[in-house]
């Protein structure tokens, strides 16, 4: 049965390959097998039709004329931008006869792919390369040449925490916004966010940028850079000297007789308490902030 040709322009259903919470579905106009349109669609319904920026550009950067097309193997000594363009076939047979003579001398180990995740996303990191590495027998790298370090970082003060889907957050009473900015960076959160706040929800920006949601907060902390760690350990002192902490579950590394933690509900469980500390937080927002008198920015002013 022979196989039918695409029409010249035809829609494909795909999906976004960046390291995103988002995972988006996509919609990728293709015309005479060129991609000139990506789009947004609706398979995924955090997606809801729309994408990035960044993502909707991909055609631009994809066959933007300074994007390198053919390899080149260089000719002078390193620095000297001494290139000449050589075939594919050219290039792979160079690197495929060098990794065989290292291994078959030195062996495998003596090979190691130093890289780390790129755009971090499934269809792209650790896909068909870590097979190859895999089988010549390569030395592993402990990849630690971006995120480990603030990942032991995480690990070592907060243990395993689940993360929060976007559905939930209409669901909650205070949302608490700390040194990011969805409206740039987390396009899909803000629909939700605006569920929450129509539900009554109250929203606490701490950001010394004054940022779209900034604006439209309950509370904006402009505190300044270097300072949000003592108004953070303030916080934790409030909520543990008013009972207000997380139970004994979610911090497994706490001992169980830690002098003076006892088990309570999750602090901010009720309309009084989040307005409660709204208020610390406002207070906190004097005293490190640099000016006074623009301490606390609310929505509508």
């Amino acid at each position: 049965m022979a196989l039918k040709t695409p029409p010249s322009e035809h829609s494909v259903a795909t999906v976004c390959p960046l390291d995103c919470p988002d995972a988006c579905s996509l919609d990728v106009t293709v015309q005479n097998g060129k991609a000139i349109v990506v789009d947004g669609s609706k398979l995924n319904p955090i997606t809801a039709g729309y994408i990035c920026a960044k993502v909707r550009r991909f055609p631009e950067r994809m066959y933007g004329p300074d994007r390198l097309l053919h390899p080149a193997v260089r000719k002078g000594p390193k620095g000297s931008g001494w290139f000449e363009q050589v075939s594919w076939d050219h290039a792979l047979s160079q690197i495929a006869e060098r990794l065989r003579a290292v291994r078959d001398e030195f062996g495998g180990e003596a090979i190691l792919p130093y890289s780390y995740g790129g755009s971090n996303g499934l269809l792209t990191q650790d896909t068909s390369d870590a097979t190859l590495f895999r089988r010549l027998g390569a030395s592993r790298l402990a990849r630690t040449v971006c995120a480990a370090a603030t990942g032991a970082a995480n690990q070592a003060l907060y243990g395993k925490m689940p993360s929060v889907v976007y559905q939930d957050f209409p669901e909650a009473r205070l949302i608490i916004l700390w040194g990011v900015n969805p409206s740039a960076s987390g396009i899909h959160l803000i629909p939700y966010l605006r569920e929450a706040q129509k539900r009554g929800a109250k929203l606490v920006v701490v950001d010394p940028r004054t940022t779209p949601l900034a604006r439209q907060a309950d509370l904006h902390l402009t505190v300044r850079p270097g300072t949000d760690l003592p108004v953070a350990l303030s916080i934790h002192r409030y909520l543990f000297e008013h009972g207000q902490y997380a139970t004994m579950a979610a911090y497994p590394l706490v001992p169980k007789d830690e002098v003076g933690f006892r088990v309570q509900v999750t602090a901010a469980n009720t309309d009084e308490q989040v307005d409660e500390l709204i208020e610390v937080l406002a207070n906190l927002q004097e005293r490190f902030q640099l000016e006074p008198n623009v301490a606390a920015s609310h929505a509508g002013n």
